[in-house]
């Protein structure tokens, strides 16, 4: 009988690699986003494939659709083995002096909040089972800070803290909770990006040891590892998967002076020293 992983924002992005990447691997694949468009287009493309795929549309920040979905599951497929919290929302870049409420309850909302619902609800059928795998996508933004994303900042370290504590709890039951925390990721909105130049991705490569992105593919089967049982003493671990550009974050600088100048805030305000 297959496993069972649920990636939740898997209709596009790296969610769709890793969607993807766990249904070669013979796991069937509960597919979750909010956009059904996407979240259709995975599903058949994996039930085209050969593999065994189900579609739920379902907005990881409210807790009632989370709770349906996981009820679906457990009724559809008897429950789930794996739970890769990946949702997220795109934000646009502004210091934390300009920053709307609307941005900072709505990036919180669906990293924080919906990585917790998940979670919890997947926590509770992972129990009933004895076995269960959590593996959360961070940022190195959470252990970093950055600039210009204070919010999605935050959203990650929070991800970061749970991780550790779901790790404590739920570890003794043979439930392993862990987090990736990816730097600059080649998803086709970069890869866009980067075609046209842009100067922000451009320093954030320059600044990577390795000289590029990780892309959606290596950011999946460093889930799949963390899913396996070579994995399985693997626990609370934050695992960075940035090129090395933890190291030094040339991009902070760039932001900092670029949103410097366009804000109303700190305009005309000298810097100290």
């Amino acid at each position: 009988m297959n496993k069972v992983v649920l990636v939740t924002g898997s209709g596009s992005g790296i969610g769709r690699a890793i969607a993807l990447t766990f249904s070669k691997a013979g796991y069937a694949v509960v597919v979750n986003d909010i956009s059904p468009k996407g979240g259709e287009e995975v599903h058949s493309d994996i039930k085209t494939n050969g593999g065994k795929s189900i579609f739920i549309q379902a907005d990881v920040a409210d807790g009632n659709q989370v709770k349906n979905m996981f009820e679906q599951v457990r009724r559809e497929l008897g429950g789930v083995d794996v739970l890769v919290n990946n949702a997220g929302v795109p934000g646009a870049f502004s210091l934390i002096v300009d920053m709307p409420d609307e941005t900072w309850f709505k990036t919180l909302s669906v990293h924080l909040n919906g990585t917790f619902y998940c979670i919890r609800e997947a926590g509770r059928l992972m129990l009933a089972k004895g076995f269960g795998r959590i593996i959360s996508i961070a940022s190195i933004a959470g252990l970093l800070g950055t600039v210009g994303s204070g919010e999605y900042a935050a959203a990650k370290a929070g991800i970061i803290a749970l991780t550790k504590t779901a790790a404590k709890e739920l570890g003794p039951y043979n439930i392993t909770v862990n987090a990736i925390a990816p730097g600059m990721v080649g998803t086709p909105t970069n890869l866009k990006l980067k075609e046209k130049g842009s100067p922000f991705i451009e320093k954030a490569i320059t600044a990577t040891p390795t000289g590029r992105m990780a892309s959606p593919e290596e950011v999946a089967e460093l889930v799949l590892f963390l899913s396996s049982p070579a994995a399985a003493i693997i626990n609370g671990e934050i695992i960075r998967i940035d090129g090395g550009a933890a190291v030094t974050i040339g991009m902070d600088g760039f932001l900092r002076e670029f949103l410097s100048k366009r804000s109303p805030t700190i305009k005309g305000v000298e810097v100290a020293g």
